[in-house]
């Protein structure tokens, strides 16, 4: 059985348009490598472009007024919008040519991601053979990090969002089961995380973004309560393992590579309260994710939701209390 079928049901009831947009993002990610880098990228920055005028960019410019203030003028904040247009172009150009260079994969991969020596740190805690638990954030391209770290040997599996009427999204998983990185749907059964972390291999973990379905805390995001998934702290205190921070970004805008870049680990806290250390865990969490975004604001994903569900909306949101679900 594939990825696609036993990940995503994609039956012919689907609406057209998701039928119709599964099947022009497989053409243009055969295109990819086979037409000019501009005849498949420039379609991209111009609907980037025409964005702009869409709700895509009023939510960018909204997220970016909050956690900003009056640290960037009108003009400062126009131009980091730009950029979050720009980098989305990037990153989708990049996601279509990872889905179809086939065997050339890993040297397309070695040209694109510069890995450092902090690579080292994820191999010291896999070395002690109970799995790793690496956090990521959606910045650079996290797509991108999975593939390298497969491509460097490393196993492992990814947490996401299941979709279950909508083929585009079996696209990505294929795209990640293509190079040896299996997607576990985000409602699944904790023992299916758990199974990875016993294997020894890497559980993967996006967890800067809002997650209503899932349960959650408030805690300061870029300086505003945000709701905040609990899972990475309660695999961290059941698995007693540590959070790997792990990112793949640009050195700066227009840069030809990404930096793979791993760093220290975030310990779990077992002397306190079991609520008191997971949210000193997962402050810590965001704390890094916060000082990542700042250091790159174009390549983060503004045009997500980030705060659109408010503490005093808590009990009207699935999932949206300050239990850990231990």
């Amino acid at each position: 059985m594939s990825a696609r079928d036993s990940v995503i049901d994609c039956s012919m009831a689907d609406p057209w348009r998701r039928q119709i947009r599964d099947r022009l993002v497989r053409l243009a990610s055969a295109s990819s490598v086979i037409l000019p880098r501009s005849a498949v990228l420039g379609p991209l920055q111009g609907a980037a472009w025409l964005s702009q005028f869409s709700s895509f960019e009023k939510t960018i410019r909204s997220n970016l007024e909050l956690a900003y203030g009056d640290e960037l003028s009108a003009l400062d904040l126009k131009q980091v919008a730009a950029g979050v247009r720009r980098h989305t172009a990037r990153l989708s150009y990049e996601w279509l040519q990872l889905a179809a260079v086939g065997p050339a994969r890993d040297e397309w991969l070695r040209e694109l991601v510069e890995v450092d020596d902090s690579i080292s740190i994820l191999q010291r805690e896999l070395e002690k053979g109970q799995g790793a638990i690496i956090v990521t954030a959606h910045l650079g391209n996290w797509e991108l990090l999975a593939a390298t770290l497969a491509r460097l040997g490393f196993q492992g599996s990814v947490v996401g969002l299941e979709k279950r009427k909508d083929p585009s999204a079996a696209w990505l998983v294929e795209m990640r089961h293509s190079y040896n990185v299996d997607t576990i749907p985000q409602h699944s059964n904790p023992r299916a995380l758990v199974r990875v972390l016993e294997r020894g291999h890497i559980l993967g973990l996006l967890c800067d973004l809002e997650a209503r379905r899932l349960d959650g805390t408030f805690l300061p995001f870029l300086g505003t309560p945000a709701l905040t998934m609990t899972a990475p702290a309660s695999l961290a205190r059941a698995r007693r393992l540590p959070l790997i921070p792990v990112r793949c970004v640009l050195p700066e805008e227009g840069a030809p590579r990404y930096r793979l870049q791993v760093e220290e680990p975030l310990h779990y806290s077992f002397g306190l309260p079991r609520e008191d250390a997971a949210r000193e865990l997962l402050g810590q969490l965001n704390g890094h994710f916060e000082a990542w975004i700042r250091e790159s604001p174009m390549q983060w994903a503004w045009h997500q939701r980030r705060w659109r569900t408010r503490p005093s909306e808590a009990e009207g949101a699935p999932g949206a209390g300050t239990g850990t679900n231990d």
